[in-house]
C-alpha cells in the first residue's frame, strides 16, 4: 500500500498540454530503429499480429489490474486496445532501454493504440505525430474514465511496419497517476477502456481548430486535472480539484466561497453547501500557505477527512469533464469565460436542463475502507 503523503513537496507533473502540444515536455528517445518481430507468442500459443505490412503505429502501454471481460479490440477509429498481450522486445532494444525499464515494459498488460497505413513508413514525419496525438488522447480518455494508478510511468512507443518486423523509432514517458492511499489500486473494466474511447473520438473532435478556439477555458481546466493525478501532495491534489471545480463556475471575485457552495448544486445538488464550504477552506488554506492547520499536530480524524475530501473533489471533477467531452452540446456552455458568464447567468431550471443528472459525490466512498489506514500510512 501507497503511504499518503501529506507533508512531501511534489517534484514531478504530467504535461499533456491538450491545448497547446499534447505531449510530455521530457527528452524523447528518438534515433536508429530497433527491429521486433511483428509475430510473437502471447499466452498459451496463441499468436498475435500487432501492425500489417506498412502500417504505422503509436500506442501507450500501461500495466494496471484488469478485471471482467476485454473490450472489443479495435475501438474506434484509428484506435486499438489490448489487454494481456506481451509487447514484443528484441534483446538489443531491452539492452538499449535497460533492464529495469524493459521489463516494467514487457509487464505491461493494457496497450493503447492508434495506427494506420503509411506509404512511408521508413520516415517520421507529420503521421506520426498525428498518431502520437491519437493515442495520448486515448490515454487522457482513460484517465478520465477510471480512477486507476498503474504500476510504473506509461510509456508511448511509436514506430511502424517493414518487411514484417516492427521499428520503434520514438518512446516518451507520462508522469505516473498516483493511487488515492485508501483505494490504491482499483481496477480498469471493459466499460471504462470503452468509455475512454468514445472520450477520445469527442477530445479529438473538440481539438480541430473549428471548435478549440472557443475551449481555452476547457482544456485549461482539463490540464489542472491531468497534472492533479501526478501530485504526491494530498492537499495540493485537493487544492488543484478545487481549481477545477472553479475553471466550471467562474466564481465572481470576492464572493467565491459562496458561489463554490451554491453553484455546485447544480453538479451534485443542494444538500451538500457545508461540505463544499470545508473544501473550498481547504482550497483556500493551501493557496495562502496554510498547511500547518492540517498537518502540523498529527490527528488521525483530519487525516482521515483529508482522505475523503480528495476522493469526493477527484470524482465530482472526472465525472463533470467527461459528461462535457461526451455530450457536444454542453460544449458552448463551458468552453471559454463569456459562454460560463452566459451560462450561470440562466435560471436554475435552464442550468438543470442543459446539464441533466447530478453525480451522487459520495458515490467513491462506498468501497473505502479508512478503518484499516494504519497511521504511518496517514504521515
Amino acid at each position: 500500500m501507497h503511504t499518503c503523503v501529506f507533508t512531501m513537496a511534489n517534484t514531478g507533473s504530467i504535461s499533456i498540454f491538450l491545448f497547446c502540444s499534447f505531449f510530455k515536455k521530457l527528452p524523447r528517445e528518438t534515433g536508429v530503429p530497433y527491429r521486433l518481430s511483428c509475430i510473437e507468442r502471447c499466452g498459451e500459443g496463441r499468436r498475435v499480429s500487432w501492425l500489417a505490412e506498412g502500417e504505422k503505429y503509436a500506442l501507450v502501454g500501461l500495466q494496471v489490474k484488469f478485471e471482467g471481460p476485454n473490450p472489443p479490440e479495435q475501438i474506434g477509429h484509428n484506435i486499438w486496445a489490448r489487454v494481456d498481450y506481451g509487447f514484443p522486445i528484441s534483446p538489443n532494444w531491452r539492452e538499449w532501454l535497460g533492464t529495469i525499464r524493459s521489463n516494467q515494459l514487457a509487464d505491461c498488460n493494457l496497450f493503447l493504440i492508434s495506427k494506420m497505413q503509411s506509404n512511408h513508413p521508413g520516415i517520421v514525419n507529420e503521421e506520426d505525430m498525428a498518431l502520437q496525438l491519437r493515442a495520448t488522447q486515448f490515454y487522457t480518455g482513460l484517465l478520465l474514465a477510471a480512477m486507476f494508478s498503474p504500476s510504473h510511468e506509461p510509456v508511448m512507443l511509436s514506430g511502424s511496419m517493414r518487411e514484417g518486423e516492427i521499428d520503434i523509432r520514438q518512446k516518451y514517458d507520462f508522469d505516473i497517476p498516483l493511487p488515492q492511499p485508501a483505494r490504491p489500486y482499483p481496477p480498469v473494466f471493459g466499460q471504462d477502456i470503452i468509455l475512454a474511447a468514445k472520450i477520445c473520438e469527442k477530445l479529438a473532435l473538440m481539438s480541430t481548430k473549428e471548435h478549440s478556439v472557443n475551449m481555452w477555458r476547457f482544456f485549461r481546466t482539463l490540464d489542472i486535472y491531468l497534472r492533479a493525478r501526478t501530485i504526491e501532495l494530498i492537499l495540493d491534489r485537493i487544492h488543484q480539484y478545487c481549481r477545477c471545480i472553479e475553471g466550471l463556475i467562474v466564481p465572481k471575485s470576492g464572493d467565491t466561497k459562496r458561489q463554490f457552495k451554491s453553484r455546485t448544486e447544480l453538479f451534485v445538488g443542494p444538500r451538500h453547501h457545508d461540505f463544499f464550504g470545508e473544501l473550498y477552506d481547504i482550497r483556500s488554506n493551501v493557496e495562502h500557505l496554510h498547511e500547518s492547520r492540517y498537518v502540523e499536530v498529527f490527528d488521525r480524524q483530519v487525516r482521515l477527512d483529508l482522505l475523503r475530501k480528495e476522493a469526493v473533489a477527484e470524482y465530482i471533477v472526472r465525472k463533470a469533464l467527461s459528461r462535457i467531452l461526451i455530450n457536444d452540446k454542453l460544449w458552448g456552455h463551458f468552453g471559454n469565460n463569456a459562454a460560463l458568464q452566459s451560462f450561470w447567468g440562466l435560471s436554475s431550471d435552464e442550468r438543470r436542463n442543459i446539464w441533466g443528472a447530478e453525480i451522487d459525490p459520495f458515490e467513491p466512498l462506498n468501497d473505502l475502507n479508512l478503518s484499516l489506514m494504519h497511521d504511518g500510512h496517514l504521515k
